[in-house]
C-alpha cells in the first residue's frame, strides 16, 4: 500500500524533466520577472550610483593612480656533481642569517635568503639615482619615511623595518619553479630605472653575503686547526725530549721491568701525538684549500635593464572589475533595499 504513494516532489520533478525547453524557459523568466520590474523601478536611482561609482573610479586611474615598473632576474639553479656540497654550504649559511631551511633545492634558500634582514639591509642604504630627487638618495629617504627630526638609534631602527616590511610583501615577490627550480625575482617600483637598479642590487647583496659568509667560515675553521695543530707539536716536541732522556739516562732496560714499562708510556704517548699530528697537518691542508675554493656562485641568467614600459596600473582591468562589483552590490541594494533597512 505505502508503495503506490509517491512523493509530491518526486512527482513535480518529474513533471518538470518532461517539460519542453520553452516551457522551462518561460518559467523561469517569470521567476526573475518580479526582480527586473524591481530594478526597473529604481533605475533612476540605479543608474546615479553606478555613474558616480565610474566617474570617481575615472578620476583616482587617471589623475591619482601613480604608474609603477617591474624588473625581473633570474637566477639559474646549480648543476653537477658540487651541487650537494653547495647545499650544504648554503643551509649552513642560511642558518646563520636567521633563516630556517630544510630539504631545499639552492633556489629556495636563496628565495628564503632575499626577504632576510641580512641582506635587504645593503639593499635599503644603497645609494640610488632617481628622478624624485637631483642627488643619490637610500630607499628610506626616497620613500620619504625620515620625515621626523629625531636621528636617535631607535628612530631609524623604526624606518629601516618599516621598509623592510614594505619590500617583503608589496615592492619584492619571488617565484621558484617546482620543475625546473629556476628562481624569479620581481622588483616593483615607480621608477623604471630605479626598479632596474634595486633588482640588480638585491642579487649583489645575495652573493656578497654568500662569498662573505663563506670566507669567513672557511678561515675561522683553518685558523682553529691551525692553533690546535701548533699546540699538538709542541705537546709532541716534550714527549720527544722526554723518551730521548730516559733513553740516555737509561741504557739497558731490558732487564729492568718497571724501565721497559716507563718506556712503552713513554713510546705510547709519542705515537699517539705523532698520530693527531698528522691528521691535524692533513686537515689543515684540506681547510686552505677551502679557504681559497669559490663560494657558492648566484648564477644569474641576465642582469635586470631599465623596462622602460610600465606595468601598471592597468586601468581598462581595474575600471572593468569595479564597474561589475558596483553594478552588482547596487543590484543587491535595491532588490533586497526593503529588508535590509529593516536592520
Amino acid at each position: 500500500m505505502s508503495e503506490n504513494i509517491k512523493d509530491p516532489k518526486t512527482e513535480e520533478e518529474e513533471q518538470e524533466d518532461t517539460r519542453t525547453f520553452e516551457e522551462k524557459f518561460t518559467s523561469f523568466i517569470q521567476k526573475v520577472r518580479p526582480y527586473f520590474t524591481k530594478l526597473w523601478s529604481n533605475r533612476k536611482y540605479f543608474a546615479i550610483v553606478n555613474f558616480a561609482v565610474l566617474i570617481l573610479t575615472l578620476a583616482y586611474l587617471l589623475f591619482l593612480s601613480k604608474p609603477f615598473f617591474e624588473s625581473t632576474i633570474t637566477i639559474l639553479p646549480e648543476y653537477g656533481s658540487k651541487s650537494s656540497s653547495i647545499l650544504s654550504q648554503l643551509s649552513g649559511l642560511a642558518s646563520i642569517a636567521g633563516v630556517k631551511v630544510g630539504e631545499s633545492a639552492p633556489t629556495e634558500i636563496y628565495q628564503n635568503l632575499i626577504s632576510s634582514e641580512t641582506v635587504l639591509q645593503k639593499v635599503v642604504y644603497s645609494k640610488y639615482k632617481t628622478e624624485k630627487f637631483s642627488d643619490s638618495v637610500d630607499l628610506i629617504k626616497y620613500f620619504e619615511l625620515d620625515k621626523s627630526d629625531d636621528n636617535t638609534t631607535l628612530q631609524k631602527r623604526k624606518e629601516f623595518l618599516t621598509l623592510l616590511k614594505a619590500m617583503q610583501m608589496n615592492i619584492i615577490s619571488t617565484d621558484v619553479d617546482r620543475m625546473t627550480r629556476i628562481l624569479n625575482i620581481k622588483v616593483t617600483m615607480p621608477e623604471a630605472q630605479l626598479s632596474s637598479d634595486v633588482a640588480n642590487k638585491i642579487v649583489e647583496s645575495l652573493d656578497l653575503y654568500i662569498r662573505t659568509q663563506r670566507k669567513s667560515y672557511a678561515t675561522e675553521q683553518s685558523y682553529y686547526i691551525a692553533k690546535r695543530t701548533t699546540q699538538i707539536k709542541d705537546s709532541l716536541i716534550v714527549a720527544e725530549n722526554a723518551l730521548k732522556n730516559f733513553r740516555e739516562q737509561n741504557r739497558i732496560t731490558g732487564q729492568s721491568p718497571n724501565l721497559l714499562l716507563e718506556q712503552g708510556r713513554l713510546m705510547r704517548n709519542v705515537e699517539i701525538l705523532q698520530t693527531v699530528f698528522i691528521e691535524l697537518t692533513k686537515q689543515l691542508e684540506v681547510a686552505k684549500i677551502d679557504e681559497i675554493k669559490d663560494a657558492p656562485v648566484v648564477n644569474v641568467k641576465e642582469y635586470s635593464k631599465n623596462p622602460v614600459i610600465k606595468a601598471g596600473p592597468k586601468r581598462a582591468t581595474s575600471l572593468i572589475t569595479i564597474m561589475f562589483f558596483s553594478i552588482l552590490l547596487s543590484s543587491v541594494y535595491f532588490l533586497f533595499k526593503d529588508d535590509i533597512l529593516k536592520y
